[in-house]
């Protein structure tokens, strides 16, 4: 074993996930309070979108021994962002998608119906993660996703509250409608984008999932199959599964195939070993 591959299976290296988490909210935070939003836009999208990838980390479980560890992170984010439960509600709806990928019960597949059959202007609302969010957000506080807590989510709701009465007393108010914003435009854009590739492929084609290259790494999400067969593996010991990744154009083009040209279809279930 090589010293870089022994660093990161050491009881250490959790703090590439912390670490990262930490100067990335920092320079997030630093750009919104000192540069012109119209400046600070782009690079703050980055940020944030990357800010949720490593959330996604605590989401499985992989920084702290202790899940409950985890979900104090992820209640501190989902008020510091603004996200009123919805990174709770995220929570829920992945690790559903985990234990029922392409399946009924993943609420990508349970959402298909509307995206393909509805008018296109619906199916391609329906598309957007942010318009199923709100979807799944009402279902949630209604007790119809299976690991959605409605008492988590009002509490992350009520430490948003807490946030935003923090920036109205220090007088930046600003930073209320800055943060909603960076959230509702990452959420529609760029995560629709990644939840088209990582699940959509040519009819007929097989397999569960996508790996594809990407211009601005990801953390490694990108290599998505490994990610499936190994949802508690932290994110710097993912490794590519096939040969021939997606090349990163496709980031940009499979939404578009998938939801308005139709030409892609959800993949796959993933088949479980026998036990």
């Amino acid at each position: 074993m090589s010293n870089a591959n022994a660093i990161l299976r050491s009881p250490h290296s959790v703090w590439l996930t912390h670490g990262c988490a930490i100067v990335m909210t920092s320079a997030l935070f630093t750009l919104l309070l000192t540069v012109p939003f119209k400046f600070a836009f782009i690079p703050a999208v980055l940020l944030t979108h990357r800010i949720g990838v490593m959330m996604h980390e605590y989401i499985h479980g992989i920084p702290f021994r202790r899940y409950a560890n985890c979900l104090r992170v992820l209640a501190f984010f989902d008020g510091l962002m603004l996200m009123f439960g919805l990174l709770e509600l995220f929570r829920a709806t992945h690790l559903s998608h985990h234990r029922w990928l392409n399946s009924p019960g993943d609420s990508a597949h349970d959402n298909q119906h509307t995206k393909v059959a509805s008018a296109p202007i619906k199916g391609v609302l329906a598309s957007l993660e942010v318009t199923q969010h709100l979807k799944f957000y009402w279902e949630a506080l209604h007790g119809l996703h299976a690991y959605a807590k409605p008492r988590r989510i009002a509490f992350c709701a009520a430490l948003t509250g807490a946030w935003i009465l923090f920036w109205f007393v220090i007088g930046r108010p600003d930073m209320v409608w800055k943060l909603m914003s960076l959230t509702a435009f990452t959420t529609t854009f760029p995560v629709s984008l990644r939840g088209a590739i990582e699940h959509h492929g040519e009819p007929g084609a097989g397999g569960f999932a996508n790996e594809y290259r990407t211009l601005i790494p990801l953390f490694n999400l990108n290599r998505h199959i490994h990610h499936h067969e190994q949802p508690a593996l932290p994110w710097y010991l993912l490794e590519y599964r096939t040969p021939a990744p997606l090349h990163w154009r496709h980031y940009y083009t499979y939404w578009v195939r998938a939801y308005i040209l139709h030409e892609l279809v959800l993949m796959e279930p993933m088949k479980r070993p026998q036990t």
